[in-house]
C-alpha cells in the first residue's frame, strides 16, 4: 500500500496534536508517581569542607583524565 506525502503529512498532524494533548497529562502522572509521603523534601548538605585548588595541577589531572578515558 502506498503512501502518498498528504497521507503522511496528515498522520504526523495527528500524532502532534495527540502528544500536544496527552503528552501534559502522562507528564503529569509520572509526575506524582510515588510521592505518596507528606513530607516536603529536605535538601543535603555537602559533607565535604572547601578547599583551595591548585589551577595547573587541575589541569594536568583532567588533560590527562581527558586522554585515558578516551574523550
Amino acid at each position: 500500500m502506498d503512501k502518498t506525502r498528504r497521507q503522511a503529512l496528515a498522520a504526523m498532524g495527528v500524532a502532534t496534536g495527540a502528544a500536544t494533548v496527552f503528552g501534559p497529562l502522562a507528564m503529569n502522572a509520572f509526575a506524582t508517581a510515588g510521592t505518596d509521603n507528606k513530607q516536603p523534601a529536605v535538601p543535603s548538605t555537602l559533607p565535604w569542607p572547601w578547599k583551595k585548588l591548585d589551577p595547573m595541577e587541575a589541569g594536568k589531572r583532567a588533560f590527562r583524565l581527558y586522554h585515558e578515558k578516551g574523550g
